[in-house]
């Protein structure tokens, strides 16, 4: 893992894309703390911090596109797996990669702070609070890392994996505006259901290629949904609008920003990582044995 660790972290720092991402994101967080913090002489750069997560990230496509695509393209991917390396130490050698790169930005951030200090009257910054959103940044910007560069893996091209990676940014960064638009129907919620179960059921046959489990794994998903929507459809109200809000990761990191130092935010967001690596692997295990 340490090998490809090392070679995606040069590939990364030594080239446009690497650069770009860096850049790209210190401008944004630069000019958002310029405006609100300390043009206004506010003590409250967690705010900046909020304000400047979702278009500093929308660079993280520019990053990620090539992690996986642009080998494929290559074939370079057929020398990496003839090397003495698990899937797993390819995946996440490229991931810590990545967030080596994004903690990069994330470390001038810490900066800000103590810059503000030589400005503003002693006890007017709260330190906890402000290192606690960045710390919160940080691991936001690693579930986004984790998100796209699966995006990544499905495809061959770079261009593909970046307008993809892009509108799946986008898509969840508005997704807590549409689960407030989303109907509450429970038969509309129950449509929902039935059809994430059927998903499950191909995703379970893509993995073990078993007809049986994956015929019973979706039998059971949906009989379970139709017992529960006759015995009970009261469950199901609103039940839509709920999961999209679930999905919402940009939401949680405001917790941290109004002081409350969320356990469940972090767990949250390492959730997601964890998660997105291990499809991740999957999609690249399932290639390369094909």
């Amino acid at each position: 893992m340490n090998a490809v660790y090392r070679r995606e972290l040069k590939a990364n720092l030594f080239s446009m894309t690497g650069t770009i991402f860096i850049v790209f994101t210190l401008v944004f967080i630069g000019l958002y703390c310029a405006m609100s913090t300390f043009g206004n002489m506010s003590a409250h750069l967690e705010y900046a911090v909020y304000s400047a997560s979702f278009m500093s990230l929308l660079a993280v496509p520019v990053l990620t596109m090539r992690t996986f695509s642009e080998e494929r393209q290559t074939k370079v991917d057929q020398l990496l797996y003839s090397l003495p390396l698990t899937t797993s130490e390819i995946v996440l050698g490229k991931f810590f990669a990545l967030a080596t790169i994004m903690a990069v930005p994330t470390a001038v951030m810490c900066i800000y702070p103590l810059i503000m200090a030589a400005f503003l009257s002693a006890g007017t910054i709260n330190f906890v609070l402000i290192y606690a959103s960045i710390l919160c940044y940080y691991i936001l910007g690693c579930a986004v890392i984790a998100i796209c560069m699966f995006l990544s893996s499905l495809t061959e091209s770079q261009v593909i994996s970046a307008v993809v990676s892009l509108a799946a940014v986008l898509l969840l960064y508005f997704m807590s505006s549409l689960a407030q638009m989303v109907t509450s129907s429970a038969a509309v919620s129950l449509v929902v259901v039935l059809a994430i179960a059927v998903a499950v059921a191909y995703i379970v046959w893509v993995t073990v290629k078993n007809y049986v489990i994956a015929g019973v794994v979706g039998g059971v998903l949906v009989l379970g949904s139709v017992i529960t929507y006759v015995v009970k459809s009261t469950l199901f109200e609103g039940l839509l609008g709920k999961m999209l809000s679930a999905i919402a990761i940009f939401d949680p990191i405001t917790n941290f920003v109004n002081g409350i130092f969320d356990i469940s935010t972090i767990i949250y967001y390492v959730s997601v990582i964890a998660l997105f690596v291990f499809f991740t692997i999957q999609c690249v295990e399932k290639r390369r044995w094909n």
